[in-house]
């Protein structure tokens, strides 16, 4: 029914664009609202909806399996690779194609990743068994909901474009906490909004995701000069947003 609308919507390029823009104000104005509570509720249940975010004609937890290939997570890899950890946790894993990489290519490391989403936990839990593997742990947990994890659990904590999901009413909990558990290093591959436009580094919604000032949201808890920016290569993350947007935000600590 939904995709049969957006077709008729699309006969007409103007009512099109117009829908669009009324339907992200209307999600804007939700969110603002109630928080992160709407993306929460999305991915909670987001296997139950039809399309994959990496291929049309993939399920959407097969998708993120498969999608293990993506010229951008060798370059996250690398960067997680030169802290020499022993302990890496991922927030918003999926069903784990990050830890996978990290797995087949450091066997010795402890990897736990967690994810909102029961469905993708239970699958990768499965795929991980299928290959053998046996250094990676799955949790169901909440990107807020840390309190598990005591003070340095992990070497290195990091995020693959989960951060965007998460609003203002929740991103500093979930920085001070993520700060708390980890050791060496905090890696972020995010949308860094670099221009002085987001002041307070809470976030400038932008069609679903939050994009944000990762210095200015960083310094309310550690030294600038911990903080180092990078821009993700176009070519390793092509397409509008993110090769405008697409960096990894380092933490040194």
């Amino acid at each position: 029914m939904r995709d049969k609308f957006i077709a008729i919507l699309k006969k007409s390029p103007a009512v099109h664009h117009f829908s669009k823009l009324l339907y992200w104000k209307i999600r804007n104005f939700q969110e603002t609202i109630f928080g992160t509570k709407i993306q929460e509720r999305f991915w909670w249940k987001r296997h139950l909806i039809k399309g994959s975010d990496w291929q049309d004609n993939e399920d959407w937890i097969t998708g993120y399996w498969n999608s293990k290939s993506h010229s951008h997570r060798p370059f996250l890899i690398e960067k997680i690779s030169r802290y020499s950890p022993s302990t890496v946790l991922e927030i918003g894993s999926n069903c784990g194609p990050n830890l996978y990489l990290l797995a087949k290519k450091h066997s010795w490391m402890k990897l736990v990743g967690i994810d909102i989403n029961e469905e993708a936990i239970k699958m990768g839990k499965k795929l991980f068994n299928r290959e053998g593997i046996s250094n990676v742990e799955l949790l169901v947990r909440e990107a807020d909901a840390l309190y598990q994890f005591s003070d340095k659990s992990f070497d290195v904590v990091f995020t693959d474009a989960v951060l965007m999901y998460i609003g203002p009413d929740k991103i500093k909990k979930v920085i001070k906490e993520i700060i708390r558990i980890s050791r060496k290093a905090v890696i972020f591959c995010e949308w860094h909004e670099s221009s002085g436009k987001d002041i307070r580094g809470l976030g400038i919604y932008h069609f679903s995701h939050w994009k944000r000032n990762y210095v200015n949201l960083l310094k309310h808890f550690v030294h600038k000069d911990q903080i180092h920016i990078t821009k993700i290569p176009e070519e390793l993350w092509p397409g509008k947003d993110w090769s405008q947007l697409g960096y990894v935000i380092e933490v040194i600590l």
